[in-house]
């Protein structure tokens, strides 16, 4: 065992770690229990920037995982999916307060209306990207489902047929954000947080250099990029208890 110095356990307490939020639905009136109102987001924004957190981009984020971005109280923003609700709700409250946001698009669903739920638009999309405030990471394009799952059901197969779909899957994702915004996405979120090592090397040889999953979790510099923790923002939250969850 390496020898333990004085102050070393109190350094690493104090090292700063990033919180990761993630939002999905900006409701009117919430149906899902991973939803919130338009007046709860705001509150939750407002409240973060009070208590003196500051909001990161995809960026500022790989930065600061590196060790080479030195911040007090990080966080960032993130939605999953990529519902229309953010275009109307979440764009003018990152263009009020200058708050960057990121968003992991299902792309197959990119303009199309799903089990009553409408998607952005790719002109959505740029628009929210040419704000200056909003990033673009993919969500998979065809594979929001439990993919690990199915890939654990063809164990013992040679060649397993669902990382050739994944591969598949990832490389029209990273093209078709790409062909809206002009330059290749470098994050995922893995839907529902499930992927394996095999997934993660077909996801880092496909150019995503960050990697977003569901444990829950704080990160500090020299966090793994490719399982950064998340921590979930449910409808019950409100601006007090977002603080808290935020606060390492």
């Amino acid at each position: 065992m390496l020898p333990t110095f004085a102050g070393q356990a109190q350094l690493e307490t104090d090292q700063p770690r990033l919180s990761v939020l993630v939002y999905h639905h900006i409701q009117e009136k919430v149906t899902s229990d991973v939803s919130c109102t338009p007046e709860q987001f705001n509150e939750h924004i407002e409240a973060l920037l009070a208590a003196g957190f500051r909001p990161l981009s995809l960026a500022q984020t790989r930065l600061f995982l590196a060790g080479t971005l030195s911040v007090d109280k990080p966080v960032l923003i993130t939605f999953d999916d990529g519902y229309e609700s953010l275009y109307h709700f979440a764009l003018p409250v990152a263009r009020r307060l200058r708050v960057p946001m990121t968003v992991f698009m299902i792309t197959s669903r990119a303009g199309r209306r799903i089990q009553f739920a409408e998607y952005l638009t790719e002109r959505q999309i740029r628009e929210m990207a040419d704000s200056g405030y909003f990033d673009f990471g993919s969500h998979t394009h065809d594979l929001h489902t439990d993919t690990l799952s199915i890939y654990e059901a063809f164990a013992g197969h040679p060649a397993n047929p669902v990382l050739q779909l994944l591969q598949r899957d990832l490389r029209i994702s990273s093209s078709r954000l790409e062909s809206i915004l002009g330059a290749r996405p470098i994050a995922i979120a893995w839907p529902y947080g499930k992927f394996n090592p095999e997934f993660s090397a077909i996801a880092r040889n496909s150019g995503f250099r960050l990697h977003f999953t569901s444990v829950h979790g704080y990160n500090e510099p020299g966090a793994n990029p490719f399982s950064i923790k998340r921590i979930p923002i449910t409808s019950r939250d409100n601006a007090e208890s977002v603080v808290l969850k935020a606060a390492p």
